[in-house]
């Protein structure tokens, strides 16, 4: 087979799931073809009176958007109100957030890596493609590594080690979604059998628009 690069129109990145909401999406999303649904677990340990049960479904139980009051622009209040982040997680949040915002999109492919990286190595000549359920997109690329994009608009010096490390603990909170642009996660290879521990050296990342349309000030845990 010819060598099609990640991100091509017949090589789509396929997304991580992402907020889905309802427990009826929530089941399906767990069992289409035998994968899981991906829960994010520090939001769900933080957060208090918001998970639905199924009862015909041991695994449910998860966070549920649609339960939350409906609020505008309540990204930042959904940050600051968080009593579990660290102050560099605050802080990288919302410089993505207003990122996102200066480029009117909720999601974007970045550089999460020191090593040289050459982009005609993937996408196509149109851009670089991705795949949410039945919808295939194309998603624009930044060619500067998120460390160095960050590090600038904070006045802090921030390492990619650091920074990725940072990116788990806040996609684990639901506040972006993460794809690891790897063979595993393309149309073409996530069939397949792979190797686990492929290295990503760019990463889809997406706003949870639902962190700037329901309001979660009221619902976190205090902090002990």
């Amino acid at each position: 087979m010819k060598n099609v690069n990640l991100g091509s129109a017949e090589n789509p990145i396929i997304l991580k799931n992402k907020h889905q909401d309802i427990e009826s999406e929530k089941y399906y999303a767990r069992h289409k073809n035998g994968d899981m649904y991906i829960h994010r677990p520090l939001l769900q340990m933080h957060t208090k009176n918001n998970h639905e049960l199924d009862k015909d479904d041991p695994e449910s139980g998860l966070f549920a958007f649609h339960k939350l009051r409906d609020d505008l622009d309540c990204f930042t209040k959904n940050v600051i109100s968080n009593p579990h982040l660290q102050p560099l997680e605050i802080k990288t949040l919302l410089a993505l957030y207003e990122f996102f915002q200066d480029h009117w999109s909720y999601e974007m492919v970045h550089i999460c890596s020191t090593n040289e990286i050459n982009l005609d190595n993937f996408g196509d000549d149109e851009g670089f493609w991705i795949a949410e359920g039945n919808t295939e997109s194309l998603v624009e690329v930044n060619n500067v590594p998120l460390y160095q994009l960050l590090g600038k608009a904070l006045n802090t010096d921030i390492s990619n080690e650091k920074l990725n490390k940072i990116l788990i603990r806040l996609d684990s909170f639901h506040y972006i979604s993460i794809t690891p642009v790897t063979f595993e996660n393309s149309k073409i290879g996530i069939s397949q059998k792979h190797n686990k521990n492929q290295r990503a050296y760019l990463k889809v990342i997406q706003l949870n628009e639902l962190m700037d349309s329901k309001n979660l000030t009221n619902i976190w845990l205090v902090k002990n």
